[in-house]
């Protein structure tokens, strides 16, 4: 997919200059980057999907119909069109409604322009092998603009997948309908997402037994110490291909996830090799198709991100062309570890979000304003920015960026102390220093957990991030009781008697009764038959589709047998919040250490509060849209207060004009807990103010 900007009205390409540069050029005099941003969400529009109806095409078998009704057979019995024009037809899936038929089908990622390998074979550069149906009655069919060793190797690949249809951009978009081409810019991610069968074309060429067995080591991680240097080249080679390269097939390949298979092609010498190589397991290491080794992009790019890894640290001066490829093909579950060279599971805390957003940035594009799409199509981001409107302004895409980010929800440091990004910066450099990155996953998917760490229904203001959600303030501390190892009454069951029968000093009768009824309610549903696994983590039944209060207990449950430390929390009700509520949540430290050193004799520590906001999906026809959940550890600014700030207090104050009549909240850390807050207690609106770089101004000249 690709559009080009008109250059007299384009967003502007600034990712590199430091934010404070930018700020003094696209700010008005006096402005700041939120000001800016502010203007920019007046672009803001909702996501709409597109693909109730979808374009596809198949090769006919109406021989009558073809041009010249010829085929040629491939090996194994596999057909697909010859040199002669072949003629493909036009068929609509609707992959939204019919899951079960509406996703069979080949969604091709491939990259328009010609590689520097095909630039030298004549074969890869000619058109009018295929014709295409005419979308309107009555006309003829149209020699398609596709070249045709594309339309070849992706019908090849079709055939031996037993899946007649095909969806490819040039010819199941309408390239000559710029409303229809925006919106399927817009939601292009579907396509891949929802596809059984996304291919992608690669272009250079294996053409040495060494390097096929090169490929075969590096996937059975079974290298040997004099050839890494030689296993470095390959992945250099196979990674400098032009599909890695672009901003387009980088989302292609990241929203088909794990379904997506790549096809590196290989000379017809190495075919009987390729064939007989197999895995631990006897089966076909490299695929099958004739031509082409397949290889599952996940896969490859997993055990490339540790070979890279582990290659850089062994051979420092290595280190250039190691991170070239784990900028082109990093795993980000192994990227993002917070101990990548653990040999065990490690956990991650940072959002993939920066990463994501720096490793599309640095790929080429022809149009600057579909890099906003892409990233919110990858983010899944259901608030989007109008780039037809940011072209005529002519916006900068940095800014863009930021503003994308914070309508989101996004979550940023803003505790001045200490300071991270600041406007000396770039955006990308920027969110990777001010995103939050003390997250805690209580499952084994961490970026997937990450990704709906999200603010709920975010208001930008000129002071900051408007939410509503909950606040909780931290009470009694308790430490877990040491356990009968013979007893079998579960640890969540055993803490709710404990608190209620004064084991912690008093009773706390309305935090066990809230226990013990969610323990009722979890049996139930297991009993019922929706007991499940998640990620090899012993959860309570998912009554709600998405887990957030079973992975919360499995937190609690696991600091009760590890001997974490644990918060007994009651809300804060802003119109009475000097008054203490009763105990209603219970929130987990993160090891036995924590809020040790404010521990007083009595079992109890100085109060600290923390927000929390869930979220389920707010409409499950909207595809992409995901669930939201916040647990925050924050100091907290109450309105009204104009005393001056005492030491370890904020000195931040809301400036004349803005909303100084919320809560502003100072984030410390992520912190997980198990909540019960009852419908009776509505969320309440609260603010995030801004960190202090962004509300800077510039010299007004």
């Amino acid at each position: 997919m690709s559009k080009r900007d008109d250059d007299r009205n384009a967003v502007v390409q600034d990712t590199a200059e430091p934010l404070g540069q930018i700020r003094d050029s696209h700010a008005t005099p006096g402005g700041s980057i939120i000001s800016a941003v502010l203007d920019i969400q007046r672009h803001a529009i909702t996501r709409n999907n597109w693909i109730k109806s979808l374009e596809c095409v198949y090769l006919t078998n109406d021989r009558d119909s073809e041009p010249t009704g010829k085929r040629r057979r491939l090996d194994g019995g596999e057909s697909v069109a010859s040199c002669t024009p072949g003629l493909l037809r036009r068929t609509y899936l609707d992959p939204v409604s019919d899951p079960e038929r509406g996703r069979d089908y080949v969604a091709v990622s491939y990259t328009w322009g010609i590689s520097e390998e095909e630039e030298e074979q004549e074969s890869c550069q000619s058109l009018g092998g295929f014709y295409i149906e005419s979308r309107k009655t009555g006309e003829h069919a149209q020699p398609s603009r596709i070249r045709d060793v594309v339309w070849e190797r992706a019908l090849h690949y079709a055939a031996h997948v037993k899946c007649d249809t095909i969806w490819i951009d040039q010819e199941c978009v309408d390239q000559e309908n710029p409303k229809e081409k925006e919106t399927a810019i817009q939601n292009m991610h579907l396509v891949y997402s929802l596809s059984r069968k996304p291919v992608a074309l690669l272009t250079h060429v294996i053409q040495t037994t060494d390097e096929l067995d090169l490929i075969a080591s590096l996937l059975l991680e079974d290298v040997q110490e004099e050839k890494e240097s030689a296993a470095l080249d390959i992945l250099d080679e196979i990674t400098s291909d032009r599909w890695w390269q672009r901003a387009w097939t980088f989302q292609e390949d990241y929203k088909a996830a794990t379904r997506m298979t790549l096809l590196i092609p290989h000379t017809s010498n190495l075919e009987h090799r390729k064939q007989t190589t197999r895995n631990f397991l006897g089966r076909p290491l490299l695929g099958t198709l004739p031509g082409e080794i397949c290889i599952k992009s996940t896969e490859f790019r997993r055990h490339a991100t540790q070979f890279c890894l582990r290659y850089k640290e062994k051979w420092p001066e290595m280190a250039a062309t190691c991170n070239r490829i784990l900028a082109t093909a990093g795993k980000y579950n192994v990227l993002l570890q917070d101990d990548h060279l653990s040999s065990t599971y490690s956990s991650i805390s940072r959002s993939m979000t920066p990463t994501v957003l720096a490793d599309l940035g640095r790929r080429g594009i022809l149009a600057e304003s579909d890099r906003l799409a892409i990233a919110a199509n990858c983010c899944s981001y259901t608030t989007r920015l109008d780039t037809t409107a940011l072209n005529k302004c002519g916006g900068s895409l940095s800014l863009s960026i930021l503003a994308l980010c914070l309508l989101n929800g996004e979550i940023m440091e803003n505790d001045p102390r200490p300071r991270r990004g600041t406007l000396a910066d770039s955006i990308f450099t920027y969110l990777a220093k001010q995103f939050l990155r003390s997250f805690r996953p209580p499952i084994d998917e961490g970026l997937t957990f990450i990704k709906s760490c999200r603010f709920v229904d975010p208001v930008l203001t000129l002071s900051g991030t408007q939410t509503r959600g909950h606040l909780w303030r931290l009470g009694k501390l308790i430490r877990p009781l040491k356990r009968n190892k013979f007893s079998t009454v579960p640890p969540l069951e055993a803490l709710a008697t404990d608190l209620q029968y004064r084991r912690y000093g008093k009773s706390y009768a309305d935090l066990a009764m809230n226990l013990l009824g969610w323990i009722r309610e979890s049996s139930d549903a297991s009993r019922a038959g929706k007991h499940q696994q998640h990620s090899g983590r012993k959860l309570f039944a998912h009554t709600r589709p998405w887990g957030w209060r079973e992975w919360m207990t499995d937190e609690v449950e696991t600091a009760l047998v590890e001997g974490k430390p644990l918060r007994l929390a009651s809300l804060v009700k802003s119109e009475r919040r000097e008054e203490y509520e009763p105990y209603s949540a219970i929130f987990v430290g993160e090891d036995a250490d924590d809020w040790g050193d404010d521990e007083h004799n009595d079992g109890y520590a100085p109060p600290t509060y923390v927000f929390t906001s869930v979220r389920p999906v707010k409409d499950p026809t909207r595809l992409s849209d995901i669930p939201k959940h916040v647990s925050l550890e924050v100091d907290i600014e109450w309105p009204g207060n104009d005393e001056p700030p005492k030491d370890g207090e904020h000195p931040v104050r809301a400036k004349e004009g803005y909303e100084v009549d919320l809560p502003k909240l100072y984030i410390k850390r992520w912190l997980n807990g198990l909540c019960f807050s009852g419908p009776q207690n509505t969320q309440k609106p609260v603010l995030f103010p801004w960190p202090a770089d962004l509300l800077a101004t510039n010299s007004g000249k």
